[in-house]
């Protein structure tokens, strides 16, 4: 009587089983996509890391509906582009505080390093970037002249609305505080960028800066920054940069930088230019690195 009991039992959840097995598509790999979703969009249903690129296709394709949407990354292709949407590769010498459209806790820390070969001086400035709403984002930058701290830097940064899935637009301000002979400089910017292809967009940045010191007149100028990007593969971009500085009385600053970045893995980048800075006194050699961690 018992073994009858046992075996209704079983007879009767077996077809309720095949049920929930039958709405629950099969994972091969585990990633969560299933397999009909892979064999139909180009991933591989059973590897999870189609791409290896140390990245699950699953995380790459949040929402599991084999669409590379805003925010997400591609399963097929090796690398990620962490930032905001539309995705613009931020300039290496002149980088946004986030990029525009950043979301609510993106956190960054980054360590820019330029090199004047001819006068043969380090400067860099270790950088703490975070968002603390959708859109907005403040900065803390240290600069440094060789081993000497020079001053302190704020950063805002906001975006605007925009109505286009490839355009973004924003302004950026900054304050920085000599700390040797009191000086202040102040800018604000104009920020737009563009994608204009699958492969290619450009950023670009326009306002004025001030200065202000103890004891002279303040000094006004026109900030100028642009530069055009060209994605060969989702890991590797690359880039010219080109930043203007004009003030009055003939006084001018052009600095010029190609430059490579490159995706290392899901949360380290690097970008690496030899660039070169004009001003009336003539020429000089730069050599730029970024390091940055998301």
């Amino acid at each position: 009587m018992r073994s009858l009991l046992v075996f209704l039992i079983i007879g009767l959840a077996a077809p309720a089983a095949r049920s929930v097995r039958a709405e629950s598509p099969q994972d091969s790999d585990r990633d969560g996509l299933s397999d009909v979703l892979e064999r139909e969009t180009g991933t591989d249903p059973l590897r999870a890391d189609t791409d290896k690129d140390g990245v699950v296709d699953g995380v790459e394709d949040a929402d599991a509906d084999g669409v590379r949407d805003p925010g997400e990354t591609d399963p097929r292709r090796a690398g990620l582009f962490p930032g905001g949407s539309p995705y613009i590769p931020e300039p290496l010498t002149f980088d946004l505080v986030r990029a525009l459209g950043a979301r609510r806790g993106e956190l960054e820390v980054n360590t820019l390093v330029v090199v004047d070969v001819d006068r043969a001086l380090t400067l860099w400035a270790p950088e703490v970037e975070w968002a603390f709403a959708d859109g907005y984002a403040v900065e803390l930058e240290l600069p440094f002249v060789d081993r000497e701290l020079e001053a302190l830097k704020m950063a805002l940064q906001g975006t605007l609305p925009s109505h286009a899935p490839s355009f973004v637009h924003g302004w950026q301000t900054f304050a920085e505080v000599g700390l040797d002979q009191g000086h202040v400089g102040t800018v604000l910017l104009y920020i737009v960028g563009h994608r204009f292809s699958s492969k290619g967009s450009y950023l670009a940045m326009v306002g004025p800066a001030m200065g202000f010191a103890r004891g002279e007149r303040a000094t006004a100028a026109a900030q100028i920054n642009a530069s055009v990007f060209v994605d060969v593969r989702e890991w590797q971009t690359w880039g010219l940069e080109t930043n203007t500085t004009v003030a009055g009385r003939g006084d001018w600053v052009v600095r010029v930088f190609p430059q490579v970045h490159l995706q290392v893995n899901q949360r380290f980048r690097v970008q690496l230019s030899v660039g070169a800075e004009a001003r009336p006194s003539g020429l000089s050699a730069l050599v730029a690195l970024r390091f940055i961690l998301e």
